[in-house]
């Protein structure tokens, strides 16, 4: 487990060059503090199961809960049905349906959320040390992408069994990149106001629940355009729409989504994350104070 004083050398290395004369890019700042970020990252994996006998299993086990329950209560009790599966259009599988949303989904909710609590669960160290606040923020981050990718394992598990693989499924990366980044962008953006002003984490946490039913997670979007039109509408202008259809598309479908879709997802993706970096950076100066 990396100690406290191990945190403030890493921090605070000997200077081997002059400083920059221009402001660094997002990229570069984050490159020079890899070493910060790392071990941010490693302490909470240390720390995150440290009594749990099942460590990170537990991790899978929530997300898998909540895959049977609303699974059984949306595809039994009211009877909703997940479009055909790619490989097969006789067959259909609302679970994987629903699990391909259910990643996306807690890609984007679980950095926006350990954002918040990350920021403030370092208030100590950051009152008593000098170093950039972003750091343990990304480092819990790099924690969430573990969680997230023992989810895609165990879904690309569920389409292997289904027979359901094709070479679409090249897009969930960059598809999932893009929404890593859409949401590190707001979570560094509202973890900084969440730092000044407490409701903001009960108003984000309020939101998202009413958000995850805007999003195509627990049904498909030809439900409701076949439904309610000015519904449609409604979510389609919720960006994790876009996301979450595009994984559907890519794995469950496996269809390409039109030509534009990805690149465009990238682009917002990465302008998000840059704007709420530099937000981040602007007003994290006196953090330390303030938490």
């Amino acid at each position: 487990m990396v100690t406290a004083q191990q945190l403030i050398q890493i921090a605070h290395p000997p200077r081997k060059t002059p400083p920059e004369r221009t402001p660094p890019s997002v990229l570069a700042t984050m490159y020079r503090q890899r070493a910060l970020v790392r071990a941010f990252a490693s302490r909470d994996i240390a720390t995150r199961y440290r009594t749990s006998t099942l460590g990170w299993a537990w991790s899978l086990v929530q997300p898998l809960v909540a895959l049977l329950v609303y699974a059984a209560v949306f595809s039994l009790v009211f009877k909703i049905q997940a479009p055909p599966l790619g490989a097969d259009e006789n067959r259909t599988s609302f679970a994987a349906f629903l699990f391909t949303g259910m990643v996306t989904w807690n890609l984007f909710s679980g950095l926006l959320l350990q954002s918040m609590s990350s920021l403030k669960s370092n208030g100590d160290l950051l009152r008593k040390v000098h170093f950039p606040a972003w750091t343990p923020v990304m480092g819990s981050s790099l924690v969430q992408l573990i969680q997230v990718a023992l989810e895609v394992i165990v879904l690309v598990g569920m389409f292997a069994f289904q027979r359901n693989i094709g070479i679409s499924w090249l897009l969930v990366i960059p598809i999932l990149l893009a929404t890593a980044l859409f949401g590190q962008g707001l979570g560094f953006m509202l973890s900084i106001a969440n730092a000044r002003f407490g409701d903001v984490q009960y108003i984000v946490t309020v939101s998202l629940g009413a958000l995850y039913f805007l999003t195509p997670v627990l049904y498909p979007m030809s439900l409701i355009e076949n439904t309610a039109s000015w519904l449609a509408w409604i979510v389609k202008l919720n960006p994790m729409t876009w996301f979450v259809s595009a994984m559907h598309e890519s794995m469950y479908s496996l269809q390409f989504p039109a030509w534009w879709v990805v690149p465009a997802l990238l682009v917002f993706g990465a302008a998000v994350f840059a704007i709420g970096f530099k937000i981040f950076e602007r007003w994290s100066q006196d953090i330390g104070e303030i938490l």
